[in-house]
């Protein structure tokens, strides 16, 4: 007995529904991230090294390093890595799938979530106007460095050869 078009079409738009309302399903979610989070998120785990890293989906050298982040990550254990997405609540879909794309969804994740963002780079680093990919470095004794620039800038080597000093 062929099917009636009607009962096909409210059968689509029944599991359409339960799709939106579900939402994507996605185990990634970002933290808002605003005014005085900065001191907070510096503070957690100040007996480890820590490296808060800035970026956005439109700054074509923070997509590119997302893939050495993972890598990162998965070698030095021994370092918190923060990420905190600068972008408007609108790109925050594009920012989870690009992480998740790289291998980045277990990672600590934040989001702008306050509209004045010169507020919010003043807080990190005084001279900071928000060029990208922008990463400050705090040592497990407190000393900050901020970078901005790839991971292999000259700051962010010599910070990592000071993390592996003290290590051994």
């Amino acid at each position: 007995m062929p099917r009636s078009p009607s009962l096909i079409y409210t059968f689509s738009l029944t599991l359409i529904s339960l799709i939106l309302m579900c939402g994507t399903g996605r185990s990634l979610e970002f933290k808002p991230y605003g005014r005085g989070d900065f001191d907070q998120i510096a503070h957690l785990r100040e007996q480890r090294p820590r490296i808060i890293h800035y970026w956005s989906v439109t700054c074509p050298a923070c997509i590119a390093e997302l893939g050495q982040w993972a890598k990162f990550i998965n070698e030095r254990r021994d370092i918190d890595i923060i990420f905190i997405n600068t972008d408007d609540d609108e790109d925050r879909e594009r920012a989870a799938l690009r992480l998740e794309k790289n291998g980045l969804s277990q990672a600590t994740h934040y989001g702008f979530s306050d509209s004045f963002v010169e507020k919010l780079y003043y807080e990190v680093d005084k001279s900071w106007r928000g060029e990208l990919p922008f990463t400050v470095l705090i040592s497990a004794n407190g000393p900050r460095v901020s970078v901005t620039g790839a991971l292999d800038d000259p700051h962010f080597v010599a910070w990592l050869n000071q993390v592996n000093d003290v290590k051994k």
